[in-house]
């Protein structure tokens, strides 16, 4: 059985049960009322309200708050739960009245895509009165009742002073429909209270009798982006027909969303101006519709940039009567042949229309409007591929199976090991429930009687996994079986089970997601159970983003790209999501396609599943291609034409990898200035594997017999005076107190030195000389009587001080040298390292357990000796035996500017390479040596540049 870390397993040993945190369960019989008196106790942050899937009736939580670092969770629990709100006074389904930092989520069960689904005479979803710092998502509200989603207090344009404020309202991933405000978000009379820090995305509402989406009062740092919006005002209700309005007092920044069919404007602006409106598809309305209202900040810009108008209705693409806010309408697309920009404001020198372009707009198209899923197929145009909600089904029904329990994923936590092991508990895995075969072998029994207030096992599932269904072969000793799931630091009982029948499978039907499971023993030992079989299904991580750093990359291009490919990443905090754009250099191997193809390598350090890459293209129409592999053989993933100008091109992928590699194989000029890519990493297999124990540094002591003075006639004061006070604690801060090394009372000749013998090669890790002041160089090298290396100098520039110099080589010898002054003070040396010698007693191969690296390198950057560390004139590189054979060496900088390539071969006769100063940077700073071996391995290591 594996072994976890010593830490780890100290820390379990020591976790509690329990923490600070509170679990409440919300079932059908719970009172209308949520609130400290209903609770029994007030809500604090990190709190979980779990919603039964059994709950129906309405909810109204008061005053439950949890805290600014963390909201207090509402979730659903066991399936969707299904809420209906037919009586007129309950109003709403669910409401937050007088709640801040909190967050309901729909996202507690696998099988459902939205957790709630709510219906009211009302209102859906209410954040009401003085709420504040509320999110939302995953919840279907489907109903003929006013409101969608509502967040607001009604002041009817009369607020106190200050005005109320609701900040960091997020509403994302939602469904609504039937409604008739979709989202009602704001008071529309102005004043009222004020929003901050609102993002509304990824959200599908569809069928309103009035807007899908209306704010007002939101006067700062407002985003809607990457919703689809679709057939509104079916009411016709004048004022009332918008598919999005922008009311008063309001700001915002409206991009990558769908607007499709409305009686009149796509968009309706009212807003006090800071806004901008980009890479929206609005089709089947009436464009666009921009005024002013009461509140408007004149100084401030409104910006209509880059986007798509299909089958617009009327006589104009879009009316503007504000004549306020300077108006910028440019770099837009539309099909219907008609007035694009029409003023009538009054003001003809407040806008700026332009190159805005009469062509042909495909229709947008979705994978399953009539199973509500409306992701994109993958069909539509490239440009289209960031817009809209992401869709896909509602429900889910993966099968559960059984997950097969090894042995090296499970740790016994009882100090001195079990007297039988918890393995007992999974080594009958192939058992068939179904058909009444029960277990045979020994229980686990932790200890022979319970001297211990609790026992423990974990079983690591190596990822999330859906646990559905546990059975526990109980063997009658009628004690409590307790299983858990959570992590290190927080245990959650999942169940107990008394085990009080014999021989008989005991079915535990569980709804969790978890990696770990814990079963533990409170009250006995005898809790007797000799088989557990565990079901459920696998869970996929969300995709994030995989930030790409300079290390990871490699450039191929001989003698080193124009432009560095590392420009393809050096804007990795980019939020393109946001409509922001790159403006750093392209990529550019070379001046012209002599050389091509071109390549570059992207390695992620791991696995990962790569579900999306985006391309910031910037339009000179070349191809560049995108492949994955191992080093030695290479996929084509895609290839981008790059025809867009400034322009995220987004390509979903489905594969696993470690590796890409960027291809320009004709012009180097296709130009692409920054990759963002998402995925997650695939954790591997955990193994048991043999690996050599980690060796501490010791001091080694030196004594007087390792020491020879070179010196002519011996020196005035011995070199012995460098190692007699070898006992000091100087990490303590204890100073030497003896004499000085000093070889002569002149510079008589051009050199002093005294040589140490440590009697067997050692890798010395740090040297640290106690520093007298007298200023002038003091020389350290390694080697032997033929051969000498300077590994550094010191300056001895303070006084009384330990000066420490980190060191990586491996040696017999030590030289110590004076080439400048004989005042070079040293009083005393400690050195620290440890023995390399193949029966050392440290050098043992011991079991420890870890994760396995997804890295099969042939080599390690632990292997290769690279020396000295700062270099000055040069540079000592070591490989190891399995490094025999052709590399690609190449040093560049932290900014990618290549300063040496070439191709070189490494024998078994001579394994050492030696880079001089003609071949290292001249200039001071951070380099990366990289190590292309023709194994197809990439590794790079770090060396700093110190003149």
């Amino acid at each position: 059985m594996k072994k976890i870390y010593f830490f780890f397993l100290t820390l379990f040993i020591c976790i509690q049960s329990y923490s600070q945190n509170q679990n409440f369960i919300i079932d059908n019989s719970f009172p209308y009322h949520v609130n400290e008196e209903t609770l029994g106790k007030a809500t604090i942050g990190g709190d979980t309200i779990f919603i039964s899937s059994t709950r129906t009736n309405p909810l109204r939580f008061q005053f439950t708050n949890g805290d600014i670092n963390n909201p207090l969770v509402i979730i659903n629990k066991g399936g969707q739960v299904k809420i209906e709100s037919p009586n007129s006074y309950s109003w709403g389904a669910i409401t937050f009245e007088n709640c801040k930092y909190i967050k309901i989520s729909g996202a507690g069960h696998p099988n459902y895509k939205y957790g709630f689904q709510l219906s009211a005479d009302n209102c859906g979803l209410a954040f009401s009165d003085l709420s504040s710092d509320c999110e939302a998502e995953f919840i279907k509200i489907s109903h003929d009742g006013f409101f969608g989603i509502m967040a607001k207090k009604n002041y009817d344009g009369n607020p106190p002073s200050p005005h109320p404020l609701f900040e960091n309202l997020i509403i994302h991933d939602c469904f609504i429909e039937n409604v008739s405000e979709g989202m009602y978000l704001g008071e529309t009379k102005s004043p009222g209270m004020e929003f901050k820090h609102v993002k509304i995305y990824n959200n599908i509402v569809r069928n309103t009798l009035r807007e899908s989406i209306q704010i007002a009062n939101m006067v700062e740092d407002v985003e809607i982006y990457n919703n689809t919006l679709l057939n509104a005002g079916l009411e016709n209700m004048i004022y009332q027909t918008s598919l999005l309005q922008i009311g008063d007092n309001s700001v915002a920044n409206v991009y990558n969303n769908i607007l499709i069919e409305a009686p009149t404007t796509g968009i309706a602006i009212y807003g006090k101006g800071n806004s901008s409106f980009t890479n929206n598809y609005i089709s089947s309305n009436m464009g666009m519709f921009v005024d002013n209202r009461i509140f408007t900040d004149s100084l401030t810009p409104i910006n209509i940039k880059q986007n798509y108008f299909r089958e617009v209705r009327g006589n104009q693409i879009i009316k503007n009567y504000n004549e306020l806010n300077y108006l910028t309408v440019q770099d837009n697309k539309y099909e219907t042949d008609t007035i694009f920009f029409l003023n009538q404001s009054g003001n003809i020198n407040n806008f700026t229309e332009q190159n805005n372009t009469l062509t042909s707009i495909p229709e947008i198209e979705f994978t399953d409007p009539s199973s509500n899923d409306y992701s994109l197929k993958s069909t539509n145009p490239i440009e289209y591929q960031n817009m809209g909600a992401p869709g896909g089904p509602e429900y889910f029904e993966p099968e559960p199976e059984q997950i097969v329990i090894s042995p090296e994923m499970i740790t016994d936590l009882v100090q001195g090991s079990s007297v039988n092991s918890p393995l007992f508990l999974f080594d009958e895995q192939n058992l068939n429930i179904e058909s009444d075969e029960h277990a045979t072998s020994n229980s686990w029994k932790p200890d022979y009687v319970m001297k211990e207030t609790s026992y423990h096992a974990i079983i690591d599932l190596g990822k999330e996994y859906h646990i559905s269904e546990i059975n526990l072969h109980d063997m009658h000793n009628s004690q409590d079986f307790t299983v858990e799931y959570g992590d290190e630091s927080n245990w959650n009982t999942l169940f107990i089970d008394p085990c009080n029948t014999f021989n008989i499978w005991s079915k535990n039907e569980t709804d969790v997601t978890t990696r770990f499971l814990r079963i533990s023993m409170y009250t006995s030992i005898y809790a007797a159970v000799n088989e557990i079989i565990i079901y459920g299904f696998p869970v996929e991580p969300e995709p994030e983003q995989i930030v790409i750093t300079p290390n990871m990359v490699t450039d191929l291009v001989e003698g080193g790209s124009v432009n560095s490919p590392l420009f393809l990443f050096d804007e990795q905090a980019i939020d393109f999501k946001a409509g922001e754009h790159a403006i750093s250099n392209s990529w550019k191997p070379y001046y012209t396609n002599a050389n091509a193809p071109y390549y570059v390598v992207i390695d992620l350090g791991q696995e990962y599943h790569i579900s999306e890459i985006n391309l910031h293209d910037m339009h000179d129409t070349h191809n560049f291609t995108v492949e994955y592999g191992d080093l030695t053989n290479w996929t084509n993933l895609f290839t981008d034409p790059l025809d867009k100008f400034q322009f995220w091109n987004k390509h979903i992928t489905d594969i696993s990898t470690r590796y890409l590699r960027l291809v320009i194989t004709d012009s180097p000029y296709a130009a692409v200035n920054e990759i963002i890519i998402y995925g997650y990493p695939i954790d591997e297999e955990i193994e048991t594997e043999k690996e050599e124990e980690t060796i501490d540094d010791e001091q080694i002591i030196v004594t007087s017999n390792m020491v020879t003075d070179l010196v002519e006639g011996g020196s005035v004061n011995s070199p012995l005076f460098l190692f007699d006070e070898q006992n000091l604690d100087f990490q303590s801060g204890v100073t030497a107190t003896s004499n000085s090394w000093k070889p002569d009372y002149a510079m008589n000749e051009t050199s002093y030195h005294a040589v140490i013998d440590l009697g067997t090669e050692y890798h010395i890790s740090e040297i640290n000389l106690h520093d007298m002041n007298d200023t002038y160089n003091f020389t350290v090298e390694y080697g032997d009587e033929s051969n000498w290396n300077t590994l550094f100098v010191d300056p001895c520039d303070t006084f009384n001080t330990w000066s420490k110099n980190t060191t990586d080589i491996s040696t017999r010898y030590l030289r110590f040298s004076m080439y400048q002054n004989v005042f070079a003070a040293i009083n005393e040396i400690f050195i620290f390292g440890y023995p390399i010698t193949s029966n050392s007693a440290k050098s043992v191969n011991v079991e420890k357990t870890e994760k396995k690296s997804s890295n099969n390198s042939v080599f390690g950057t632990e292997k290769i000796k690279m020396y000295p560390n700062p270099v000055n004139k040069k540079l000592n590189v070591k490989f190891p035996v399995d490094m025999l054979g052709k590399s690609n060496l190449v040093i560049r900088d932290v900014i990618g500017k290549t300063f040496y390539n070439k191709e070189i071969i490494i024998s078994a006769t001579n394994p050492n390479l030696e880079l001089n100063n003609y071949q290292l940077p001249k200039i001071n700073g951070i380099y990366m040596l990289s190590l292309f071996h023709e194994s197809g391995e990439l590794k790079t290591l770090k060396f700093i540049k110190k003149n």
